[in-house]
């Protein structure tokens, strides 16, 4: 009898263990679903389909992290989307800001098969237009509405959305293979850019040579340099509060180094971001990336319009949540292609060495490897989007 007591002890401790264990392994799921919602807005906390494909729509990747996407609400199911000439001195012609709306319209399509929506999306519906600096385009760069189908299949790579980024640290392990390439391609599935691998240490060599200089380019120009630092967030307070631009942990540093690079920095004083002290240790950690570059992926049209730079941009955010399912890490090094006259000499040197014809345009240049997590980027509320009426 006693025996059998004790048996009933044992089992009710079990019992309760068990779903304490059950419980824990629930907080767990909880959490860990939640965690990719950290700073980024939750898709499913809107009804509305257009405000649910936001949500989606900026997670994507835009230059300096700029997120200039302004949006005019139609319906709950139509949208007109706009952008903003934020980067004139890097970007005179905006042409990466309309890519940044391309990987926009791409991250929102991606997502919104898993919500049963398709994606349709009418290219300057009002005509093309010119972009001043610091305005918003006067016509809309798309029309997008959200058709309800009970047909469409989630988007092989929506799994992935959340896990996409930019990860600037130095890369590791062995070279990207061609055999990955062609896996990323087929993710891809059809894309508007012709792209271009390049591995092998040697075959890169004289790729990395002209990223490196691109950089010591754009670093010592000041006015280049200066747009930078005006997108520069120095401490983690200024980056939960603005939630847009970039900064040291976004660059690959992190711990320790992190602390001391910002130390350094004096909170973004103007003298010292000038100053040839941080452009040595600028280069010197910009090299580490470039020179442990384990392939090359450029993205090519072959004209160079405004669409052209919608669609690449379409193209680079599918690439992005691609190799997110491959374990693959990426970081663009686009200076190089950039259009303001202190780059056109090196550009004409970097044209000729890819054979780019005076009709095409290589839109994006991207290094690949492997690399630990990264920082993750704050975006912008939803509502920080809607243009007020």
């Amino acid at each position: 009898m006693k025996n059998h007591s004790i048996l009933n002890e044992k089992q009710k401790i079990m019992n309760h263990n068990f779903k304490l264990i059950l419980m824990a392994i629930f907080v767990f799921a909880i959490n860990t679903s939640n965690a990719q919602y950290e700073k980024r807005p939750n898709p499913t906390a809107y009804k509305s389909p257009v405000l649910k494909a936001i949500a989606y729509g900026i997670t994507a990747p835009s230059p300096h992290n700029t997120q200039c996407w302004f949006i005019d609400t139609l319906s709950s199911n139509e949208m007109l989307l706009y952008v903003k000439h934020v980067l004139p001195e890097t970007d005179p012609p905006a042409r990466q800001i309309h890519m940044g709306a391309g990987c926009f319209i791409e991250l929102m399509a991606i997502g919104m098969s898993n919500e049963g929506y398709e994606t349709k999306v009418e290219y300057f519906p009002f005509g093309e237009y010119e972009i001043q600096k610091n305005k918003i385009a006067e016509k809309p760069l798309a029309k997008i509405s959200f058709i309800k189908n009970s047909s469409i299949q989630k988007d092989v790579l929506y799994d992935f959305i959340y896990q996409r980024g930019t990860n600037r640290k130095p890369y590791t392990g062995k070279m990207i293979t061609i055999e990955e390439f062609n896996q990323i391609k087929l993710l891809m599935d059809k894309a508007h850019s012709e792209m271009t691998f390049i591995t092998g240490e040697s075959e890169m060599k004289p790729y990395l040579d002209i990223f490196s200089k691109a950089m010591e380019i754009e670093t010592k120009t000041k006015m280049t340099n200066e747009e930078t630092r005006k997108m520069f967030r120095f401490n983690e307070e200024e980056r939960q509060t603005k939630k847009d631009g970039i900064s040291i942990p976004q660059m690959g540093t992190d711990g320790m180094g992190k602390m001391f690079a910002e130390m350094s920095l004096k909170k973004g004083d103007s003298l010292t971001w000038h100053s040839g002290k941080i452009f040595k240790a600028t280069m010197k950690g910009i090299n580490k990336g470039v020179y442990s570059s384990k392939g090359i992926i450029m993205f090519k049209t072959n004209t160079n319009t405004m669409l052209d730079w919608i669609l690449a941009g379409r193209d680079y955010a599918r690439y992005n949540v691609a190799i997110a399912k491959l374990g693959i890490v990426t970081h663009p090094y686009n200076q190089v292609i950039q259009e303001y006259s202190q780059m056109e000499e090196l550009q004409k040197e970097f044209n000729k060495l890819t054979k780019t014809k005076s009709k095409e345009k290589i839109q994006m240049i991207v290094r690949v490897g492997r690399a630990k997590s990264s920082y993750k980027s704050w975006r912008k509320n939803v509502e920080d989007f809607i243009i007020s009426k």
